[in-house]
């Protein structure tokens, strides 16, 4: 079974390094800090999305990101971002079982590779798909497609996320989905096929399948 992930929410807990870095980013432009809530229910967006709907300028998105949002989050990843619990343990015990693990995630390749091996757990997936990897974006089904094209997969796919636009294309694509309630997001009025409270529960959800 090919079971995808999404990353922030998901397998890292990278709420304070997102609002910090956000913040920055915003007051960079003279706009007003942000609340940690504002930036914590846009994680699952491209930052190029979530920099708009916090009120920066779209002339100066990409400046934002590049000049403040990102250089933050990577000198603050070490001390601000971790593994959701047992993520590690999860990821090893279903590794063991003769799943296949990847990632599908909205935010670009340098700072979640960083965060992942950071926190212990790049060794785990066997590929990643990215904004930099891609012309589409979640909630395309195409998206989710080249992944599963780019490592030959034929077969049934868990995927695994805690944003409505990531929840929506697995749906679309006809992916099992399982709502990480634990995570930044809600699923309604979405309907996921099912939701756990913690990642270890992803196991039974696994052998049930």
């Amino acid at each position: 079974m090919l079971v995808v992930f999404d990353l922030d929410g998901v397998l890292i807990d990278s709420r304070e390094a997102n609002f910090q870095a956000f913040a920055r980013g915003l007051e960079a432009t003279g706009q007003e800090t942000p609340s940690n809530e504002a930036v914590t229910r846009l994680i699952g967006l491209s930052a190029g999305e979530m920099l708009l709907q916090l009120g920066c300028p779209p002339d100066q998105v990409e400046a934002v990101y590049q000049g403040v949002v990102k250089p933050h989050y990577l000198d603050n990843l070490p001390k601000l971002a971790q593994a959701v619990p047992e993520a590690a343990t999860v990821l090893q015990e279903l590794r063991q079982a003769g799943h296949q693990l990847v990632a599908c995630t909205s935010g670009d390749r340098a700072l979640q590779e960083k965060a992942l091996r950071h926190i212990g757990l790049w060794e785990y997936l066997e590929a990643m798909q990215t904004p930099d990897d891609s012309a589409f974006h979640k909630p395309q089904v195409e998206y989710l497609q080249e992944l599963v094209d780019r490592i030959g997969y034929r077969g049934r796919v868990v995927h695994v996320e805690d944003s409505q636009v990531g929840l929506q294309m697995g749906l679309d694509w006809g992916a099992t989905t399982v709502f990480a309630d634990y995570g930044f997001g809600a699923p309604e009025p979405l309907q996921p096929h099912f939701r756990i409270q913690c990642l270890p529960q992803l196991l039974e959800v696994v052998r049930e399948l």
